[in-house]
């Protein structure tokens, strides 16, 4: 493996042998298992082009972590239209991984309050359920992160937006349960002042793993009024005794605002009710009626099996976003040996890479290898480094 590796790396810098296509995949291949591991779904609205509608039919809302948790929508052939827009106004943060976000999907009315043709207040995207149901939907999950990038168009009242969801109504099935509309998990901005009379704050819901009493249902809350006509990142993280909501917004590092602890899993491990409806974007759903559309540019969802840790969330929210690594007050092609070599008295990861083939892209102080090479050639160099320590162990 590292002999390999290494050969492949030789003829990347040299320029020739393998193509740098094929180089890619290989890379992705040897390097993303234990990504995949910890990826439940992720989708990135990349399949646009900008200004179109998502097609009719199944599995056009792909899921890019390879476990094909597929999403659709309602419809997009009549009118009125159910279907997001794709949109080129992303976030301006980098992903960690390096990959490009070049479109979102623009869910709701403009921000006039006019409705566009093709981009009605009820669209949404969601994981099939029935016979052909995703697997996604009875997963059992012992730990978890979900991540995802908004831009609210409006907030008020009145307007429940949920931005990302799961179906179904839980409780008050079996005798002695409490009858509550409300569905296992949702990200929510509220239409009220609840908890704590703030306005419309970003409010995350869910029934835990046992699921059968009003005290299984808990929440957390950023205790901020949700601004418009800004990308804010959040991720939400729980296992068997904590949950978490982290925040960051166009600017400086996500920042933790609420945090609960308690005893969230079920007999089984598992940390959400059972429930074997889909997952939603852009809607929720409030004592099984479909409800709750979101008016809001939502982009970049993952779901992981895991709790992750600020420096793994997807966005690199560095705080000023500063890619100097070697402290001389400019970026050039000595930030990036600082980062290969791990002489910086911080930790860098692949997110400052992304970081710094950002600043470069902007216009750097010294001649470098083309990004994307130096992303290849530094994703080589760290699955090289990995094998030749398993090796000589």
């Amino acid at each position: 493996m590292y002999g390999k590796c290494a050969r492949m790396v030789a003829g990347l810098r040299r320029g020739r042998g393998i193509g740098i296509g094929i180089l890619a995949a290989m890379l992705l291949t040897m390097t993303s298992s234990s990504a995949l591991a910890a990826t439940a779904a992720y989708w990135r609205h990349e399949e646009g082009p900008a200004g179109s509608l998502i097609p009719d039919g199944p599995d056009t809302v792909l899921d890019s972590s390879g476990n094909g948790q597929h999403m659709q929508t309602y419809s997009s052939a009549v009118d009125p239209y159910t279907s997001a827009t794709y949109s080129t106004n992303v976030s301006p943060l980098p992903l960690r991984s390096g990959q490009p976000n070049t479109l979102s999907m623009d869910f709701g009315t403009g921000s006039d309050g006019v409705t566009p043709e093709g981009n009605e207040p009820n669209d949404d995207n969601y994981t099939i359920s029935g016979p052909e149901a995703k697997s996604i939907n009875t997963k059992v999950f012992t730990a978890m992160t979900v991540e995802l990038a908004f831009n609210m168009k409006s907030v008020g009242p009145g307007q429940w937006q949920a931005l990302f969801g799961k179906d179904g109504k839980p409780l008050g099935d079996e005798e002695g349960e409490p009858d509550s509309p409300i569905p296992p998990f949702k990200v929510l901005v509220r239409a009220d002042d609840f908890p704590g009379a703030v306005p419309h704050q970003l409010f995350v819901e869910w029934i835990d793993g046992d699921g059968h009493a009003a005290e299984d249902v808990h929440f957390v809350a950023t205790g901020e009024t949700t601004p418009t006509g800004e990308w804010l990142h959040m991720a939400f993280t729980l296992n068997a005794t904590e949950a978490q909501l982290w925040v960051a917004g166009e600017t400086g590092g996500y920042v933790l605002k609420d945090s609960i602890t308690g005893d969230f899993a079920g007999p089984d491990g598992r940390i959400i009710v059972e429930e074997p409806l889909g997952f939603t974007i852009g809607r929720g759903m409030f004592g099984l009626n479909v409800t709750d559309w979101s008016n809001a540019f939502i982009d970049e969802v993952r779901i992981s099996d895991t709790v992750l840790t600020p420096d793994q969330f997807l966005f690199v929210t560095a705080p000023g976003g500063d890619a100097d690594f070697d402290n001389d007050q400019d970026v050039d092609g000595n930030d990036f040996l600082v980062w290969q070599r791990g002489q910086s008295p911080n930790s860098l990861s692949a997110g400052d890479l992304a970081l710094w083939e950002t600043a470069m892209a902007g216009g750097g102080a010294a001649a470098v290898p083309e990004p994307a090479t130096v992303g290849l050639l530094a994703a080589a160099l760290a699955g090289c480094a990995a094998a030749r320590r398993r090796r000589s162990m």
